[in-house]
């Protein structure tokens, strides 16, 4: 190929077969039947939240606790030079106990103008899942209280993941802070 054929003005042919490629809309858009969501371990349960919730996955590092503090705010924590409170997931979500991890991991969120700091048991990092595929919360979380999740995905390996919503889990963290 020369040099010469790409410094060509485009002829009438090629801005025809330009403009109708262009005018073709696209497939529905995958984008909108895809949820990507940050998926991570709290007890036995899995759950993911959008990534555009998330500022930070990281070790988790030692915090101070807060004298006589309900069970969900259990202290703070230097993030990157900021002190962060930080809350129990398990407390706040319901989950079922496990064994504790080995190594635990931090995740801070971002919500509204928050930065909080959860320690979560695993992190499994980012999922893609299918919008279709979404199933309703089942009664029996709402009568538990687990009202931070808006639905259930299931996952290529068979494990569900709760899909939590962000406002509501940090309306949580605000009256726990209280």
């Amino acid at each position: 190929m020369s040099i010469a054929f790409l410094q060509r003005e485009p002829d009438a042919a090629d801005r025809e077969r330009w403009r109708e490629a262009l005018a073709v809309p696209p497939p529905a858009s995958s984008k909108q039947e895809r949820l990507v969501l940050f998926v991570f371990r709290v007890g036995t349960e899995r759950y993911g939240i959008e990534p555009a919730d998330i500022e930070l996955a990281a070790p988790m590092p030692g915090f101070h606790s807060i004298p006589h503090r309900g069970s969900s705010l259990v202290g703070v924590v230097n993030v990157r030079g900021t002190v962060t409170l930080c809350f129990s997931l398990a407390d706040v979500l319901g989950s079922l106990p496990c064994p504790a991890a080995e190594r635990p991991m931090m995740l801070v969120l971002l919500y509204g103008g928050w930065r909080v700091a959860c320690r979560v048991d695993e992190a499994f990092g980012v999922s893609e899942f299918d919008r279709s595929s979404l199933q309703p919360t089942p009664s029996s979380y709402q009568a538990s209280g687990r009202t931070h999740i808006q639905g259930i995905m299931p996952a290529a390996d068979g494990r569900d993941v709760g899909w939590l919503d962000a406002s509501s889990l940090f309306e949580a963290f605000d009256v726990a802070a209280r």
